[in-house]
């Protein structure tokens, strides 16, 4: 039993290296910037930035899944009269727009950070005289109101996104 597990370290070490010392280095010096880099070489930075879109792609769904519900807030009249509207967040359309790497000296953490630009319009309600009323209303009317949002994706060392929400950024 014991070799086995001796056997199968060893098969597992050996598969692990399968680069020579020469080649190691020849990376080193590519990644730092000494050596010029070889033909078809892609910064994994880049390969991070290809992978935006399909982030872009799932994150705007959940974006608009989780503000389908809107916020109800109140149009003021005559002193304390008023009415009750949804208003909600409609995003339309994003842009990635860099994608860096990053390591944290002090957990020896490494990884990449993306960012993403939203787009969106706010749609208001009918007004109506109740809060439940309102609620129940679908936002289907356009109005001016548009912004953008940039939010910030996490990466592991490895360049791949593991579903986290985006944090929003100023920039």
């Amino acid at each position: 039993m014991k070799r086995a597990v001796v056997l199968a370290f060893g098969v597992l070490v050996a598969c692990g290296c399968q680069r020579t010392p020469n080649e190691v280095m020849n990376k080193v010096l590519v990644d730092f910037g000494v050596r010029e880099k070889p033909e078809g070489y892609v910064e994994p930075s880049d390969k991070v930035f290809a992978r935006l879109r399909q982030v872009g792609q799932t994150e705007i769904k959940r974006m608009n899944q989780e503000s389908r519900q809107g916020e109800i807030k109140f149009q003021e009249a005559e002193g304390l009269q008023g009415k009750y509207y949804k208003e909600v967040k409609v995003y339309e359309n994003f842009h990635p727009l860099e994608a860096n790497a990053v390591t944290r000296s002090g957990q020896a953490e490494r990884g990449y950070v993306g960012y993403i630009e939203y787009s969106y319009r706010v749609y208001q309600g009918a007004r109506k005289a109740t809060r439940a009323e309102a609620a129940a209303e679908d936002a289907g009317i356009s109005t001016d109101l548009a912004g953008r949002e940039t939010y910030r994706y996490k990466f592991n060392a490895g360049g791949i996104w593991e579903g986290g929400k985006g944090e929003s950024v100023t920039r």
